[in-house]
């Protein structure tokens, strides 16, 4: 009996993630509150999503053709530290490449595949 209940209770498993590899058949449409401060690096073509604050941390979205994780994540670095940001460091794994800087603004920058043909970067910028 107690295990009928247990197993009504519905699945333990996670939700699926989105398969990066299928088609787009919606994007996250541009927000005009999404955006990121004068002079911080954007990506030609980048539409702006998903602005949220935790604190005195703000994180934005965004999206932007392409397949490549780890030269666009290498695109943003070299371009942080053109605009005059400090490299402190990059990361990547399987499904993501990052890029983590400070002085002037302490942050990471975070790129992963969307959908086919379509990548994601998470901007978290503190203070």
């Amino acid at each position: 009996m107690l295990l009928l209940a247990l197993t009504a209770c519905g699945s333990a498993e996670p939700a699926a993630e989105p398969d990066a590899a299928a088609p787009c058949t919606s994007l996250p449409a541009a927000d005009p509150s999404a955006s990121l401060p004068d002079g911080f690096p954007q990506l030609p073509g980048q539409v702006l999503y998903g602005p949220a604050s935790q604190g005195a941390t703000t994180i934005v979205y965004g999206r932007v053709r392409g397949d490549d994780v780890e030269a666009t994540r290498d695109r943003l670095a070299t371009e942080l530290e053109a605009a005059g940001y400090r490299l402190d460091g990059t990361d990547q794994e399987a499904v993501e490449a990052e890029a983590h800087f400070s002085t002037p603004r302490e942050g990471s920058v975070r790129v992963k595949q969307l959908c086919d043909g379509v990548l994601e970067v998470r901007y978290r910028l503190s203070g």
